[in-house]
């Protein structure tokens, strides 16, 4: 009992490690492969900035054509 007690609390760091390895790879993985709904809630964000001003008519231009890009390679991975 005493062995099981103190082999859970030696163990909950690495859980932990290994949580926080498990939301970094998630996070990665949404960034690096975003689907058509996250390509569409990045545009409306970059709308939103560009009306507030906070960037500038050339990097929408610039933020949009990528965000655009991704939407087409998602979509060519559909028809294959």
């Amino acid at each position: 009992m005493v062995f099981d007690v103190l082999g859970k609390i030696l163990a909950a760091p690495v859980n932990m490690g290994m949580k926080l390895l498990e939301t970094i790879r998630d996070e990665a993985d949404k960034e690096l492969h975003p689907d058509e709904s996250q390509i569409k809630e990045k545009l409306i964000e970059l709308q939103t900035l560009l009306e507030a001003g906070q960037i500038s008519e050339r990097e929408y231009d610039v933020q949009e054509e990528k965000l655009i890009e991704r939407w087409r390679e998602i979509q060519k991975g559909k028809e294959a």
